[in-house]
C-alpha cells in the first residue's frame, strides 16, 4: 500500500456542502471521497486522447446516469430502448467529435472523411431511432414518443421530396 501523507486543506463552505453531498462509490468520509476524487482526475488525466480512450472515458463519465437510470427503470418496471440507444451511441459519437479530424498532409481531405465519419454515426442514430417508430407503441417509457416526435420529421421529409420533383431531381 502506498505510504499515506497527511495533508490540511481549507475549503469553503460551498465546496465542504458539495464534498458532503458527493458520492463515490466505497467512501464515505471527506478523505475517501477526496482521494476518489483525486483518482478521477489522475484517470482522467491518464486516458489517451485518441479515439479509444475518450470513448472509454465519456462512458465513464455516463456510467453513474446510466446506472441510476437503469435502477429506476428496474424499480418502475419500465424500459426505454431510446434511451438505452443513447447511452450506447452516444460515447463513441463524442468520442469522435473530441478527437476531431486526422492530422495529415492533406487537411481537406480530413476534414471530408471527419464529416463523414460522424455523418454516418449520427445518421445510424437516426435510423435505430426511427426504426423505434415502426410499431405502433414505441419501447419508450411513454409508448406514443416516438410516433409524436416524428410527425414534424415526416413533415420535413415530405417537403425535400417535393422540392426535389419541383427541381426535377429523380432520385428520391
Amino acid at each position: 500500500m502506498p505510504r499515506r501523507i497527511p495533508l490540511s486543506v481549507r475549503i469553503t463552505d460551498d465546496d465542504a456542502a458539495f464534498l458532503a453531498r458527493y458520492k463515490a462509490e466505497g467512501a464515505t468520509t471527506p478523505s475517501e471521497k477526496l482521494r476518489a476524487i483525486l483518482a478521477s482526475a489522475r484517470k482522467l488525466d491518464a486516458t489517451p486522447n485518441d479515439y479509444a480512450g475518450c470513448t472509454e472515458m465519456v462512458g465513464l463519465m455516463l456510467t453513474p446516469a446510466q446506472k441510476m437510470v437503469r435502477g429506476q427503470q428496474k424499480q418502475e418496471r419500465l424500459r426505454s430502448d431510446f434511451i438505452a440507444r443513447l447511452y450506447e451511441r452516444l460515447p463513441e459519437l463524442v468520442a469522435s467529435l473530441m478527437t476531431g479530424p486526422a492530422a495529415s498532409e492533406t487537411p481537406a481531405n480530413d476534414l471530408l472523411d471527419f464529416e463523414d465519419d460522424i455523418a454516418r454515426q449520427t445518421f445510424a442514430l437516426i435510423e435505430e431511432i426511427l426504426d423505434l417508430g415502426l410499431t405502433k407503441q414505441s419501447r419508450t417509457y411513454d409508448p406514443a414518443l416516438i410516433k409524436t416526435q416524428l410527425e414534424p420529421i415526416l413533415e420535413i421529409l415530405d417537403l425535400i421530396r417535393l422540392s426535389k420533383v419541383k427541381k426535377g431531381d429523380k432520385t428520391s
